[in-house]
C-alpha cells in the first residue's frame, strides 16, 4: 500500500513536470512564464538591414507570420552595428507609425541583398521613403523625439537580452531562442510553433 501511494506520488509529480514543460531550444533572460499561461505569445525580433541571416530568417518566416498571426504579436526590432548610419531604423519607425512598417522592412531588406544597395545611407533611405509614398511623413518625422526614444529602445532592449548577433529572438521577454539549435532557418520555423503552443492558453 505504501509502495503503491509512493508510485502515485512519483506519477503526479513526473506528470506535473510535463506539464510545465515548455519545448524549444533557448536559455532565460527573465523570468520564465508557466505552461499555457499566455492569450497571445510576443515574439520579438532583433535585427539588422544589412545581416543576411536576418534576411534569411525573413523570408523562411512568411508562412509562419501568416499562419500564426492571431495568437502570436511579432515584433521586430531593428538595431545598427558600429560605423552603421540609423536612417533604415528612422525609416522603419516612421514606417511602422503610419501601418507600413513590414512595406518598408522588406523594402530596406530587398534594396540591401536583391539590388546591393547600401541602405545605411541617408540619401537612399530618402529615395525609398519617397519611392513608397512616404517621402512626407518621413520628411517631417524622421528626427521627431519619438523616433529617437523608439531607437533608443530597441538599444536598451538588445542590451537587456545579452545580443551579441542578428537575428535574436525572444519570446515574452524572457525566452531567448538558440536558433542555430534548430538547424535551418526553415527547421527552426517549423519547430518553432511547439513552443507557441505549449505558452499559450488551450
Amino acid at each position: 500500500m505504501r509502495w503503491m501511494a509512493l508510485s502515485a506520488g512519483v506519477l503526479l509529480f513526473s506528470t506535473s513536470l510535463l506539464a510545465d514543460k515548455i519545448r524549444g531550444h533557448y536559455t532565460m533572460v527573465g523570468t520564465k512564464p508557466e505552461s499555457h499561461s499566455v492569450q497571445k505569445v510576443i515574439y520579438e525580433e532583433v535585427i539588422n538591414f544589412g545581416c543576411t541571416h536576418c534576411n534569411n530568417l525573413r523570408k523562411a518566416s512568411e508562412e509562419l507570420r501568416k499562419k500564426w498571426g492571431d495568437r502570436v504579436e511579432f515584433v521586430d526590432i531593428p538595431i545598427t552595428f558600429r560605423g552603421q548610419d540609423d536612417s533604415p531604423l528612422r525609416l522603419y519607425h516612421v514606417a511602422k507609425s503610419v501601418g507600413k512598417g513590414d512595406l518598408v522592412r522588406d523594402a530596406l531588406f530587398d534594396a540591401r541583398f536583391v539590388h546591393g544597395v547600401d541602405v545605411f545611407d541617408a540619401g537612399i533611405c530618402n529615395y525609398l521613403a519617397r519611392s513608397l509614398g512616404l517621402g512626407a511623413v518621413y520628411s517631417e518625422e524622421k528626427n521627431k523625439p519619438w523616433v529617437n526614444e523608439a531607437i533608443q529602445a530597441g538599444i536598451q532592449k538588445s542590451n537587456v537580452y545579452g545580443v551579441t548577433g542578428t537575428p535574436t529572438v525572444v519570446l515574452m521577454g524572457s525566452l531567448k531562442i538558440d536558433i542555430g539549435r534548430y538547424g535551418s532557418m526553415g527547421d527552426f520555423t517549423t519547430q518553432i510553433p511547439e513552443t507557441f503552443e505549449d505558452l499559450l492558453t488551450k
